[in-house]
């Protein structure tokens, strides 16, 4: 008997951005985060998905209100054929304050409430046990130990779901020695880090469902796959309706205005200018009698959203402004 589930994580809704957004582009950008993620409950409605498992940071805790978990609570109801497992992440902490405390959850979703031992919920008609164990504040959990004390049955098929480092990277609270109980699973669904990044054919973050700022890169998506005991079969479907793009372009000091104007302007097609997030780095040299802030300003009519890294020098013409300041002090100087 094989399963099928949808493996997502590091939606953060309610997202407060580390991008030079205004309020309107902000609002924008977590109005497009709720539809991927309506996206992902029509895709397990349409695919009669039987598991979904969201490993961690469903929601950006200080900034998700009890709305936004309500409406996640509805949503959740009409993929009732269904089974949610979610546990928390290092953004939507298990505390005593947490709004997962607050929501009356439909039958189908599963939160793991507890942060110092495991938690195990079995589905026995699938044959499936799920682990899990949620992370709460730093101060009150140094490390999750309990993780490697998990007894199997190699009979089930048996998935951890977990937010967490296993590179070694980040914190003690976050850290998760993979080494100790990879051998364990026949799945592990981690969450935290933001790309799509496989440890091996079956320990794998499936990375944000959008991406969040532009250190995060390529394309972003969501795992699917059927599992059993004899082998996976998984395919990457993606999600994103924008991406975040950086592009670096050298300027040289004999580029006029309307050249480095066309040049920023193609460095996206058409589709891709009027929904993606672009950041410029101009580098190199520009003539000064070029008004960069007027160029900018006109460059930016062509894009959904553009910002600007300057990294240029103006190249100085001193025979040239001699001539044009002979006359008065500044030729004299």
């Amino acid at each position: 008997m094989n399963i099928s589930f949808i493996h997502t994580a590091d939606i953060h809704i309610g997202k407060k951005f580390n991008v030079n957004f205004n309020s309107g582009e902000g609002k924008k950008r977590r109005r497009e985060i709720w539809e991927t993620f309506d996206k992902i409950i029509e895709v397990c409605i349409r695919n009669n998905v039987e598991f979904l498992l969201i490993a961690g940071d469903l929601v950006d805790a200080k900034h998700c209100t009890l709305d936004d978990m309500k409406r996640l609570s509805s949503k959740f109801s009409e993929a009732r054929n269904t089974e949610i497992i979610i546990t928390t992440g290092n953004r939507d902490p298990y505390t005593t304050y947490s709004l997962y405390r607050f929501i009356d959850w439909p039958s189908n979703v599963h939160i793991i409430d507890t942060t110092n031992q495991i938690r195990q919920i079995d589905f026995a008609d699938k044959n499936l046990c799920v682990f899990s164990v949620g992370l709460d504040l730093k101060d009150k959990q140094k490390e999750r130990t309990c993780l490697y004390d998990i007894e199997v049955n190699p009979s089930n098929i048996n998935i951890l779901l977990a937010h967490g480092d296993i590179f070694g990277n980040d914190t003690e609270d976050v850290k998760i020695d993979i080494s100790r109980i990879e051998s364990k699973f026949d799945y592990v669904a981690l969450g935290h880090i933001h790309q799509y990044t496989e440890y091996s054919e079956r320990i794998i973050y499936p990375g944000t469902p959008e991406p969040l700022d532009f250190s995060e890169k390529g394309q972003h998506g969501i795992v699917f796959c059927k599992l059993d005991k004899a082998g996976i079969e998984k395919v990457f479907v993606p999600t994103a309706k924008s991406r975040f793009i950086s592009k670096e372009i050298f300027l040289q000091q004999d580029f006029s205005y309307d050249k480095i104007l066309d040049i920023i302007k193609f460095s996206g097609d058409y589709i891709s200018a009027s929904k993606d997030y672009y950041r410029i780095i101009l580098t190199g040299k520009v003539d000064m009698a070029i008004d960069m802030n007027r160029l900018k300003t006109e460059a930016s009519s062509f894009f959904q959203y553009i910002e600007f890294v300057d990294d240029y020098l103006f190249h100085i013409d001193y025979d040239y402004w001699i001539e044009e300041n002979d006359d008065n002090i500044i030729g004299q100087y």
